[in-house]
């Protein structure tokens, strides 16, 4: 655990943070961003700097959210990590470098063909669904309860109710139900990747 002097996440983010640590599986789906367990360095400043934060609020935060992918390293015992992403997450630019995006689509290619995450992408074709409403993580943990962390522009809520996780386990099921299968998902990312070279 780390002390909590030294902790770098926003103090209102540090409950999640130590969920997610626990937790056995992570289902997460993002609208559009990737998902901070899986930002480049580059990519997690770039979103952090295009708010409205001090440089030196930027660097604490990037610094946390690089410091929690610990759990997704090999060897660990981390949680799987079950990610969905809008297309759009792929196509809009982060940053002024394009670079920076071809970077951050082959790490998230890394992840998905070493086995490490499994990732599964919403395509730009698809009807009008449960996820426009906003990206939320369900985390199940070792006791076989489950916790949500649904973000906002105005607040981020961590719901631990029954009835707030049923929705929110239905509106998972309908995403993936629109999201492609994991070999056309790395199909649609490798031509993604490709785009930003």
């Amino acid at each position: 655990m780390p002390d909590a002097g030294r902790r770098r996440e926003p103090v209102w983010f540090r409950p999640w943070v130590d969920l997610e640590r626990e937790a056995v599986t992570l289902r997460s789906f993002e609208l559009a961003w990737v998902p901070g367990l899986l930002q480049t360095e580059a990519y997690a400043r770039a979103t952090l700097a295009g708010g409205m934060l001090a440089a030196e609020a930027v660097d604490e935060f990037t610094e946390a959210r690089i410091a929690r992918q610990a759990i997704l390293a090999p060897g660990e015992d981390g949680p799987l990590l079950v990610a969905v992403l809008d297309e759009g997450v792929l196509r809009r630019r982060v940053g002024d470098d394009r670079a920076l995006m071809a970077a951050q689509l082959a790490c998230l290619l890394g992840h998905a063909e070493a086995g490490t995450v499994q990732l599964h992408i919403v395509p730009a074709d698809a009807p009008s669904y449960p996820g426009l409403d906003g990206p939320f993580t369900i985390a199940d943990m070792p006791d076989g309860s489950r916790v949500a962390h649904v973000d906002s522009a105005a607040q981020a809520q961590i719901l631990d109710q029954p009835s707030d996780l049923v929705n929110l386990e239905r509106r998972w099921e309908r995403i993936r139900g629109e999201a492609l299968p994991r070999g056309r998902s790395l199909t649609l990312l490798r031509e993604a990747a490709a785009a930003w070279t």
